[in-house]
């Protein structure tokens, strides 16, 4: 497990973990399905399918799990949501093929639920003050 990303606060967070069960053929789907990709020359499509072949072999497959974290005794971070199936380990440069868009819709979600629970926070703080208390 490697964390890729964590809010300030480190209440929620990203780890990059193996996928040990994903399947090869649910990973190929129909991509190189011949009857699918009719417009693609056969000999290139099964040089693709080799090609993708060792791409898995040579760079893994993972999954994305984001957590929250949880203070109550023994608890520690809980998962939140997940998502498996990615060829290679993720890369922040954009222009990267392992730049796994999953990871940007996983940091959008924790930044704006640490936003959120920062505001709510703050709302009930503010709601403890009386603010028209006589001296």
């Amino acid at each position: 497990m490697k964390i890729i990303f964590e809010t300030t606060d480190k209440r929620f967070r990203i780890t990059e973990q193996s996928d040990i069960d994903y399947d090869l053929d649910n990973l190929k789907g129909d991509t190189y399905n011949q009857k699918v990709n009719p417009e693609i020359d056969k000999e290139d499509l099964k040089s693709q399918e080799k090609a993708f072949e060792r791409k898995v072999a040579q760079e893994g497959v993972f999954g994305y799990v984001l957590e929250s974290w949880n203070s109550a005794p023994g608890v520690g971070y809980e998962h939140m949501d997940s998502c498996w199936g990615f060829v290679g380990a993720y890369e922040e440069n954009k222009d990267s093929e392992n730049h796994h868009y999953i990871v940007d819709e996983m940091k959008d979600t924790a930044q704006r639920k640490a936003s959120s629970e920062s505001m709510d926070s703050l709302v009930k703080e503010t709601e403890n003050l009386d603010l028209y208390k006589k001296n």
